[in-house]
């Protein structure tokens, strides 16, 4: 359930990015930065809080 919500969650934000103007750059920042913590949110939920650390190369 939490894995299902968490794609949700990231697709709105995807959404969201591909729709900020791209002059705009405060915005741009902001909803890629969005993106990117879902995505590790994502992988969290996916694979367990032990292993993102060795996936994102900490």
């Amino acid at each position: 359930m939490e894995l299902g919500k968490t794609i949700l969650r990231l697709e709105k934000a995807r959404r969201e990015l591909l729709a900020t103007n791209p002059g705009d750059k405060e915005k741009l920042l902001a909803a890629s930065r969005k993106v990117d913590e879902l995505i590790l949110e994502y992988y969290r939920a996916k694979l367990g809080p032990k292993t993102v650390g060795s996936a994102t190369g900490r």
